[in-house]
């Protein structure tokens, strides 16, 4: 009979069966790591793909946003610039909603950024005479009702089944002390169904900044009081936007699974 060929490198032993345990153990960490390496890919590649890459956005990562306009007669429309060229730039989804003493929708929501890039033409003033341009809403423009706007924002995430929504108000709280109170109404119902709620002022006065600070929170309020402030998420000095710690984290476990799988699996080596 003719012997076994021995492989290439292989080591002569007449104790093969004192070595099949250790090579079943071997097997079976062999494949839990292969297992566990290849569960980690497919972890990292999901949270890569779900992973928010926009900077302190207006509107919360992982909500579905609707900007709501206050079209009133007393707001200067040539504040809404700065909010609508922010959501255009980093392409965030939303609706829109406009309102005055009634509202209505103008965009539904996911609507992605760019597509508000139209509107600024109306919120820009002419560069021949410096006034801003006419609009649809000209005749729509009276009183100030910010509870009908949110009232039709919140109708419309909820007909179109949102599950987790929120709202970008601009305003300049220019309201009576009725509003006031069903303002705080509102934004209880709208809080009671998840939906969050922020607000950009359009340079009101301290006393009604304040008071929608009371209600809602300065953790709400996305702009200061000043003429220059600039539009920015509460989140802008963050350390949880400073990077996207989930997927770092996902790959730290890649790299450690990786490094144990070369050090447990390597060749063994045998001195000459």
């Amino acid at each position: 009979m003719t012997p076994p060929r021995e492989s290439a490198g292989a080591i002569p032993t007449s104790e093969s069966e004192r070595l099949r345990l250790l090579a079943t153990r071997t097997s079976f960490v062999r494949y839990g790591l292969l297992a566990a390496l290849l569960s980690t890919l497919v972890l990292a590649f999901v949270v890569a793909k779900h992973e928010d890459v926009r900077h302190a956005p207006l509107v919360p990562p992982g909500t579905t946003g609707m900007l709501v306009l206050d079209l009133s007669a007393s707001v200067y429309e040539g504040a809404f610039g700065q909010t609508i060229q922010k959501l255009a730039d980093s392409d965030e989804r939303v609706g829109v909603v406009a309102f005055s003493d009634s509202a209505y929708e103008l965009l539904p929501p996911g609507t992605p950024g760019r597509e508000l890039l139209p509107l600024l033409r109306y919120f820009a003033p002419t560069s021949e005479t410096g006034t801003l341009p006419r609009n649809p809403w000209e005749q729509f423009s009276a009183g100030t009702r910010i509870s009908e706007g949110l009232r039709v924002a919140g109708d419309v995430l909820r007909e179109s089944h949102v599950k987790h929504g929120s709202i970008v108000l601009v305003s300049d709280l220019e309201i009576l002390p009725d509003e006031t109170a069903r303002l705080g109404a509102m934004a209880a119902d709208l809080r009671d169904e998840g939906i969050g709620l922020r607000i950009v002022p359009l340079f009101p006065t301290p006393e009604k900044l304040n008071r929608i600070r009371e209600i809602l929170g300065p953790s709400a309020i996305l702009r200061g009081s000043q003429a220059n402030a600039p539009v920015r998420a509460p989140e802008t000095h963050s350390l949880a936007i400073a990077a996207p710690w989930t997927f770092l984290l996902v790959g730290a476990l890649l790299v450690v699974l990786l490094a144990v799988n070369e050090g447990m699996l390597t060749r063994l080596e045998v001195a000459r």
